[in-house]
């Protein structure tokens, strides 16, 4: 059996350490927790459990240690730092051996935390390096692996349930004043503005949810939010209104600082760090409404009309409900399973490096949102990035520049062709939705085109070679 050696960067208790137990549980699968890499040099208690070497130094890490992936589960605003060191580590292996000497080994693979990076400018240069080193980037959206956001994508996408009317979240628990603790200049960050905060830390989840389950790119956002709760410089509570690329809109209300369980994780049960709540599987955190259903999550309660013959669809006519069977599993453990076999070259990532750059260009878009007061369009955000490259004389990476064409036609598609049905409607006898999906690619397509066009692809960025040599934990 070939083993697939791992090494996790930033072991820290929230998520990094959670991957180091994962990874020493899948030995028998042929996986091997390879070593560790922390900030500070004394913090030997996780290397001495899992019997692995323990780094300070992510550069010297990679180099030499025979590393196929790399975990990287430090805060947000170095994961650009450490991806470089450890890239360069590789690549200094690789000479050290020699091309001949390191055959097919060799890193192949990143699982970077979400977000990618702290801003997009980091988070193309990010990009930049790992596909110049042929490394494929798995980034952490974890919940993407979760069995319910699996079936409500299957659900919400299928040809019975849309067009997509409109989606509501709501992401609102407590966050204990130790996470924000001014005593420990570890969870400093927490507190800055652009690197901490639950927009930047929280939403970025629901907000790339929104996008994978029900399949539409976000066209514009619009943001308010407060800080009134604890005063700090990051915001602790606040609303975000989306369009949809197909004219449908979203809402997203999000609370760090109230005693709720109006969240995924509360609702979900699928993370053991929460205690458990009464009635979870009555309680949906998630709603989505199409034109023939509606979905509630994570309960899985569908909501649809079936009247009987001579009765009109509406509100005079009772609602059919109907309740899809989930089994729960852990996203983490399913996520690691899908970095191993990324990182054997067997599969594409779930959440690779670009799209992940999609969900952070709106998450910009509702920073940028909530300081200006006006609404915000991802793509702006993106254009932005796009001109420093244009300005900043570096040619374009041909894999990055195609990219550009593969996504406008990808959003001009979804823009263009919206779910259809040529199931009749037994409440009117014809074909209801197929009618009002070809209304409403004449009324909204061409607007939504125009949207996506603005839509650039990611550029490339010069970067200065140096062996940065960073390792924090979360």
């Amino acid at each position: 059996m070939t083993v697939c050696r791992i090494a996790v960067v930033g072991a820290g208790p929230l998520v990094g350490q959670a991957h180091c137990k994962i990874i020493k549980e899948m030995a028998a699968e042929g996986v091997e927790l390879a070593c560790l890499c922390q900030r500070r040099p004394d913090d030997e208690r996780l290397s001495d459990l899992y019997q692995v070497p323990l780094y300070t130094d992510a550069f010297e890490m990679a180099r030499k240690e025979e590393l196929h992936g790399v975990v990287i589960a430090a805060p947000t605003h170095v994961h650009l730092p450490i991806a470089k060191a450890v890239i360069e580590g590789a690549a200094a292996r690789k000479r050290d051996l020699g091309e001949e000497a390191a055959g097919e080994k060799g890193l192949r693979a990143l699982l970077v935390e979400k977000p990618i990076c702290q801003d997009l400018e980091s988070a193309v240069k990010l990009l930049n390096i790992t596909e110049a080193a042929n490394v494929v980037v798995l980034v952490g959206h974890q919940r993407r692996h979760s069995a319910y956001v699996r079936r409500a994508r299957e659900l919400v996408t299928d040809r019975n349930f849309g067009p997509l009317r409109g989606v509501t979240m709501e992401f609102s628990l407590l966050k204990p004043d130790s996470y924000f603790s001014a005593d420990n200049p570890a969870v400093e960050w927490r507190r800055k503005k652009g690197i901490g905060g639950p927009i930047l830390i929280n939403t970025i989840h629901d907000l790339d949810l929104m996008r994978y389950i029900t399949g539409h790119e976000i066209t514009q956002v619009f943001a308010m939010t407060s800080s009134s709760a604890r005063g700090n410089e990051v915001e602790d509570s606040g609303a975000v209104t989306v369009t949809f690329d197909h004219g449908a809109v979203g809402t997203l209300f999000f609370t760090d600082a109230a005693p709720a369980p109006w969240s995924y994780e509360f609702t979900t049960g699928e993370n053991k760090k929460y205690p458990p709540v009464a009635d979870t599987e009555t309680r949906d955190c998630y709603h989505f409404m199409g034109h023939q259903r509606s979905l509630g999550f994570p309960s899985m309660r569908g909501f649809s009309y079936s009247p009987g013959q001579g009765q009109e669809r509406g509100w005079d006519c009772p609602l059919s409900y109907e309740k899809d069977a989930v089994l729960r599993q852990d996203p983490l453990q399913a996520q690691m399973a899908h970095f191993v076999q990324v990182c054997n070259g067997k599969v594409k990532p779930v959440c690779g490096g670009r799209d992940a750059v999609e969900s952070l260009a709106v998450v910009m878009a509702v920073l940028r949102s909530a300081e200006q007061g006006r609404p915000v369009a991802p793509s702006e955000m993106l254009m932005e990035v796009n001109q420093a490259v244009m300005t900043s004389g570096i040619p374009w990476s041909p894999a990055i520049s195609s990219k550009g064409s593969d996504e406008l036609s990808k959003l001009s598609q979804k823009a263009t062709s919206l779910p259809t049905c040529t199931k009749k409607d037994t409440t009117q006898g014809s074909e209801t939705a197929d009618l009002e999906s070809k209304h409403r690619m004449s009324s909204v397509g061409g607007n939504a085109l125009k949207k996506v066009e603005s839509k650039l692809s990611v550029g490339s960025y010069g970067y200065a070679s140096s062996n940065t040599k960073l390792c924090e934990e979360a």
